[in-house]
């Protein structure tokens, strides 16, 4: 080990744990300071169009949030399908759109980049397995801790 101040190795790892100018806070999906920064229930609305309109924009790591709805008894399934994937079964958030039963709800999260191609794919992605389970895609949000917090 030498005695290289932040430019060895383990400097290099603490780089990557970093958020925002140094703070040290590293985002989970299931960090209580999280907020919704965009989000769309539309599945005919372009991923892009979401984004630009609400003026998002993030180098950063972020929380990828879907919701799916799918039969009580595929809910193991699905989730377990999405963990291969590095999703996690998160709470429901108060203004998700209601579902009907026999489907049950179901938001999975993620910590990764968000742009609108890569929102896009795990759209894609989700509402796949989504149907590969007897359900469908209700909708996404990114959701981020806000600087004022």
């Amino acid at each position: 080990m030498s005695g290289e101040s932040g430019d060895g190795m383990f400097g290099r790892i603490a780089k990557m744990f970093r958020r925002g100018g140094g703070a040290g806070r590293v985002l989970s999906p299931e960090d209580p300071d999280l907020a919704v920064v965009v989000r769309s229930d539309d599945d005919a609305v372009a991923t892009s169009t979401v984004l630009e309109s609400a003026g998002f924009e993030s180098a950063s790591p972020v929380v990828l949030r879907h919701l799916i709805a799918v039969p009580a008894s595929a809910v193991a399934s699905a989730t377990a399908s999405a963990a291969l994937e590095g999703y996690v079964a998160t709470e429901r958030l108060d203004d998700d759109p209601p579902v009907q039963p026999p489907l049950v709800p179901v938001a999975l999260s993620r910590v990764q980049r968000a742009d609108a191609r890569i929102v896009s794919q795990e759209r894609s992605r989700v509402a796949s397995l989504a149907s590969r389970n007897g359900g469908v895609g209700l909708g996404w949000a990114v959701l981020d801790v806000l600087p004022d917090r």
